[in-house]
């Protein structure tokens, strides 16, 4: 057997070696996250992070308890167009009343009834199980059968995305927000591609400054879940923030505009009902007649005279409000026609 002096081509050990060290050369390991990378990232696009930045401030200032459920809404159809569900806002929107679907729509509809609660409530993703409303599951020997990582696995996942957050704690929210959006999808604490979860978690962070807003519009305004360069997932965020607040806040001038001629249209009309479904349709891009009663509390009209409308004038007057109707609202009045009076199914219809 030959000594280790004969061996004199072999390199020696390192001198720099610990005790721990394996006897063999191991590969650098490239990591899955570098906030370092997202900071100076930013600090290149300081022009379009404050383009995007502004175009928050400005539809945060304007913002109503209203307007932000619409919003949230729209934002929640785009996250799940971006992981290739495509669910109207319309169907989210009587999901979320009549509890109704098909089986092929059931768990998209599921989830997105949790973006929209999660974006329209208070409070950031701290502890991500309950954020999510997962149970804690440990490991029982089908765990590669999940779509999802359970028990330890998820706990150290949600370290490494807390670790991400605290190293992007000098960034703006709103890079922030991108930053943990891809961190998210790279530790792998959704299923493989999806990007529901990732964007409300991400959207709820990227909104700390905002007032009134509490999530960051983002996903309807542009693609967000292509990979690529740092600088240029970046760049393509910060453009998807900017063009979604100002359609919002397009939209928001059309509503309020329309809300002006359809008071106009009904000025003639007793009772409080027509104010009552002007503002209902402000809210939510869809209504039912279930919908009606809830929000306008008007399932008791024609009980009483200070309520009652002349059908006469409902009949000439609600023509001119179906044209004011928003141009991304619909009626739906398949179900629940019995809590109305018949007159106001008259007015809706």
């Amino acid at each position: 057997m030959a000594d280790d002096g004969d061996l004199w081509f072999l390199p020696g050990p390192p001198e720099d070696i610990a005790p721990t060290d394996p006897p063999w050369e191991v590969a650098q390991q490239k990591l899955v996250f570098a906030p370092k990378d997202w900071l100076r990232a930013e600090a290149a696009q300081g022009r379009g992070l404050a383009r995007a930045a502004a175009a928050f401030a400005r539809l945060d200032a304007q913002m109503s308890t209203g307007f932000a459920k619409r919003l949230a809404l729209a934002e929640t159809s785009a996250l799940l167009w971006t992981q290739g569900d495509w669910l109207p806002v319309e169907k989210i929107t009587l999901y979320g009343l009549l509890r109704e679907s098909s089986l092929k729509d059931a768990q998209g509809l599921s989830l997105a009834d949790w973006a929209q609660r999660r974006l329209l409530g208070a409070g950031l993703p701290e502890d991500l199980a309950a954020f999510l409303g997962r149970r804690r599951a440990e490991f029982d020997g089908l765990e590669d059968f999940g779509q999802h990582p359970v028990g330890i696995e998820f706990d150290g996942l949600e370290s490494d995305w807390h670790a991400a957050r605290r190293g992007l704690e000098e960034a703006h929210p709103i890079t922030q927000a991108a930053g943990l959006f891809a961190a998210w999808r790279a530790f792998g604490l959704s299923e493989p591609g999806a990007a529901v979860e990732a964007g409300v978690a991400a959207t709820k962070i990227g909104a700390a400054e905002g007032r009134a807003l509490r999530f960051l519009p983002v996903a309807s305004g542009g693609p967000i879940g292509q990979g690529g360069a740092v600088a240029d997932r970046l760049a393509r965020w910060y453009g998807a923030v900017e063009n979604a607040c100002l359609q919002a806040e397009m939209q928001h001038r059309q509503l309020n505009t329309w809300a002006k001629r359809a008071e106009q249209a009904t000025a003639g009309l007793s009772g409080k009902t027509p104010a009552l479904l002007i503002e209902a349709l402000q809210a939510v891009p869809a209504l039912s007649a279930g919908m009606v009663a809830h929000a306008g509390s008007v399932a008791n009209i024609g009980q009483g005279r200070k309520d009652s409308i002349n059908r006469t004038q409902l009949s000439s007057e609600s023509k001119k409000l179906r044209k004011a109707v928003p141009f991304q609202t619909k009626l739906f009045l398949a179900d629940h026609l019995s809590h109305l009076d018949g007159s106001v199914a008259n007015f809706l219809t």
